[in-house]
């Protein structure tokens, strides 16, 4: 089974042909993460767990789903990077009280 919690930000370096200069050097290329076939599994759990946190009702956790809200429209097509933003924040907030 891979490993599901490598980062998102990986760099590759891919060797890119230059018309300008034949010695150039390779250039480090950001992978998509939209396309990282192996966070699928990854993204559907956290898509589940920020369901049912932006599901719940109660008034007093409206400041919980609003900073997660916020999380999520940083990090569109990161589900798991919203997520793990915002428990980070979450758990700041409770170390500074």
């Amino acid at each position: 089974m891979p490993h599901l919690l490598r980062s998102t930000t990986s760099l590759r370096t891919v060797p890119r042909p230059s018309k300008s200069s034949p010695d150039s050097r390779p250039q480090e290329v950001r992978r998509s993460p939209e396309v990282d076939e192996d966070l699928e599994p990854l993204r559907l759990q956290v898509s589940a767990i920020i369901d049912a946190i932006l599901s719940d009702t109660r008034p007093e956790e409206a400041p919980v789903r609003e900073k997660l809200r916020w999380h999520l429209a940083n990090c569109p097509g990161q589900p798991e990077k919203a997520l793990l933003n915002h428990l980070l924040s979450v758990s700041v907030e409770q170390e500074a009280s």
